[in-house]
């Protein structure tokens, strides 16, 4: 019997033979695959010289952790520091070490974030927050089995300022006196920037404004000097103004004819502008160079333009003079009675004196707790010593040496005769200051006429306040001149 034809019968395509599903060509390209896979199996399962995996490598690992800043700061027990404390991690080639965890661990207080990855240059960092434990306090920073550590000083406001604000040491007065003998004052480059007559309360005068150098900068100052007098007939008196704000020679002279009268014609007039501020005159400003120093180097301008005026002024009187001031400028006065021995007498309205007692200290506390406190010079004093104190960047004694320098009352031995007024409901100065030269003096054994000190009941931060205090000024002047 003849089988049935099968009607899926091959198909040849010209030039590829004869294929099909049942084709042994099929089965074969079929099953290539599938042994080829097996023979692969086997040779690796017995062992044989097939493909084979690269062996696993392990990860750089940290070896050494640097501490790049951050250490060593200090603030109040259980506030943050001031800046985060930064690290890298190195590995064993000490090269930046990226994508490693690190650890911060603090023996006090906490750190955000207390774990965190390092950066492509190996960099990591925290802010920690000390904690309520006064006294040194340690963070532990861990990658790997890489660690460091870094120290933070948790403080007491008022400990810290027991050490700022300690007695001053007789070694620390001398260093003073030191910086002081040590400083050049001497007029240089003097110049005139204007000058013309002025009417000082129908006192006809010549101002002039003038210019000169303090230590390579530029200051300015007013010399006024009374028509009509001879060749080192009239002495000087020195006006310090108060107040950060610079100085208007008009509104001084205006205090200064009021308060001398029928004196007016008997002396020169010279009235310093400080460093950073304005000079100003009939709608013309002359800014003196900076940087600012309240009290301090103020002293040294005030003592530059005295010095010009003694080499340029013939009427003016070389052997002698007076210093005066109000507020700021009453410590410039006292200071630079201190500092100048040609100066024969003193009177201030109301100055500090004593940058260590307690309301000085009450000052400083609030400065150090972030308060603003909104007086002549205190700005200065805030930025540049105490609060850099307080954080580490400038060093207890550069910070107590810049109060001893202000403090009148330090040298009280020092000064020529010197007249106080203050009342007693200052707002701005505390009658404190007065109180503190009164007994330094004391301590001493100085009093009238060679010092004098009025407290006014119920007297503000105003001369007027205190109607007394301008005719017992003149008294004290005529005495110190030997005037009737």
């Amino acid at each position: 019997m003849r089988p049935f034809d099968n009607p899926s019968r091959p198909v040849t395509i010209p030039g590829t033979g004869t294929t099909g599903f049942g084709s042994a060509d099929c089965h074969r390209r079929i099953l290539a695959p599938v042994a080829l896979f097996l023979s692969l199996a086997v040779l690796v399962s017995c062992g044989g010289d097939g493909p084979t995996s690269p062996d696993p490598v392990d990860p750089p690992r940290a070896a050494r952790i640097n501490v790049v800043s951050g250490d060593g700061q200090r603030a109040l027990a259980g506030s943050s520091l001031r800046d985060p404390v930064v690290v890298q991690v190195l590995d064993e080639e000490e090269q930046p070490l990226s994508g490693a965890l690190v650890l911060f661990s603090p023996n006090h207080g906490v750190t955000e974030p207390t774990t965190t990855g390092t950066g492509p240059d190996g960099m990591a960092a925290t802010r920690w927050t000390l904690g309520s434990t006064i006294g040194l306090q340690t963070l532990t920073i861990t990658a790997s089995s890489a660690t460091a550590n870094v120290s933070g000083h948790a403080v007491s406001v008022e400990d810290s300022l027991d050490v700022l604000f300690a007695p001053a040491e007789e070694a620390e007065l001398a260093a003073v006196r030191a910086d002081w003998a040590s400083r050049d004052f001497s007029a240089v480059g003097g110049t005139i920037e204007l000058e013309e007559a002025y009417n000082m309360g129908g006192h006809p005068t010549s101002l002039r404004v003038v210019s000169h150098q303090v230590e390579g900068l530029r200051h300015f100052g007013a010399i006024i000097v009374p028509d009509g007098a001879g060749p080192e007939g009239l002495p000087i008196i020195v006006y310090a103004h108060g107040g950060d704000n610079g100085v208007s020679v008009e509104s001084t002279l205006f205090i200064l004819t009021v308060a001398l009268g029928e004196m007016t014609d008997d002396f020169v007039y010279v009235i310093p502008s400080f460093r950073d501020e304005p000079l100003r005159y009939d709608d013309r400003s002359w800014l003196s160079d900076g940087p600012a120093s309240p009290w301090d180097r103020d002293v040294d301008d005030a003592l530059a333009l005295v010095n010009l005026t003694m080499e340029t002024i013939p009427e003016a009187q070389t052997d002698r003079y007076i210093a005066a001031g109000a507020s700021r400028g009453g410590g410039v006065a006292m200071l630079m009675g201190i500092r100048d021995e040609r100066i024969a007498g003193v009177i201030t309205f109301f100055g500090p004196t004593d940058f260590q007692n307690e309301w000085a200290r009450d000052i400083a506390s609030l400065l150090v707790r972030g308060v603003t406190v909104d007086l002549p010079g205190v700005e200065h004093l805030r930025a540049t010593y105490l609060v850099p104190w307080w954080t580490g960047d400038v060093t207890l004694q550069d910070a107590r040496l810049a109060l001893i320098r202000r403090s009148a009352v330090l040298f009280a031995e020092d000064m020529p005769p010197l007249q106080v007024h203050h009342g007693d409901m200052d707002g701005v100065v505390s009658v404190t200051q007065a109180e503190s030269m009164i007994r330094a003096m004391a301590e001493i054994g100085r009093g009238p006429p060679e010092f004098e000190a009025y407290i006014y009941p119920g007297a503000t931060h105003e001369i007027t306040s205190m109607p007394s205090a301008i005719p017992r000024a003149v008294a004290f002047l005529r005495n110190l001149l030997g005037s009737p």
